[in-house]
């Protein structure tokens, strides 16, 4: 039987931590390997910046750069050495973490400890946990939801940049909700409706049997990442007041002199 190569597929989102600003990068392809047989033990690297700002992320490029060769020479050694997978990485409150998968306990260590050799001006430390259900990937490193809405938002931004989209020019949003109740329904439309949406149809889903009440509204607005993240998020929460689920966004493509 052949194994299908891994096609990463990296993202990146913003949360909080102990109330404190995270940003989390996440190989979110393998979500559907997870747990990997034979690659039971997970690795933790915690490079300490030497110089974050108010949130604790690097203040200057050159410690990005830094934090950058760091990541290469530890990827390059942890795949070729020991078929490792890399599957996070997190800068929060002032260090970098790096995740691992492999079969190996001790050696991971040995090998990061001398890679952080060739960066004498970092400070780390490292643990290696044994995670045969992977759920440092899965519960803690993965996006919750409501995150994986913004990484969402984020694709469907850069589809339509690349098609040559002017994010700041206004125009009708369209967003899909859908609810367990024909009464969660009205409550959610007419709190949407003093919010300034119109709707736009209302129906039912023939293949959603726990939320089959469907309905799309509309609102004038821009689609700049901040608008876009902070209405679909109002628009999140107040679903879930109804016991509804956020289904997404769509809006057309709108060009400068269109």
């Amino acid at each position: 039987m052949t194994v299908p190569a891994h096609t990463p597929e990296w993202e990146v989102y913003f949360c909080d931590i102990n109330e404190r600003p995270a940003c989390v990068s996440v190989d979110l392809a393998f979500e559907h390997e997870a747990p990997i047989p034979g690659k039971d033990r997970a690795f933790e690297l915690v490079v300490a910046l030497q110089e974050p700002d108010a949130d604790g992320f690097p203040a200057d490029e050159a410690e990005w750069e830094q934090l950058e060769a760091v990541e290469e020479a530890l990827v390059e050694e942890f795949q070729n050495s020991l078929q490792a997978a890399f599957v996070g990485k997190l800068l929060h409150d002032g260090k970098r973490s790096f995740y691992f998968y492999s079969a190996q306990e001790a050696l991971p260590e040995v090998i990061a400890t001398n890679i952080m050799q060739q960066f004498p001006a970092y400070t780390f430390a490292s643990n290696t946990l044994h995670d045969p259900d992977w759920g440092l990937y899965l519960d803690f490193l993965f996006p919750e939801p409501v995150d994986m809405q913004s990484i969402k938002n984020s694709r469907i931004l850069r589809m339509m940049e690349e098609q040559g989209d002017e994010h700041y020019i206004p125009r009708p949003v369209l967003h899909f909700i859908s609810f367990a109740t024909e009464a969660d329904r009205v409550a959610f439309k007419s709190e949407a409706e003093g919010a300034g949406y119109t709707l736009v149809q209302e129906g039912k889903n023939q293949n959603e049997s726990d939320v089959p009440f469907s309905v799309v509204i509309a609102k004038a607005q821009a689609v700049t990442e901040e608008d876009i993240h902070t209405t679909t998020l109002g628009l999140w929460h107040l679903a879930e007041e109804f016991k509804g689920v956020y289904g997404g966004w769509q809006a057309q493509v709108v060009k400068e002199n269109d």
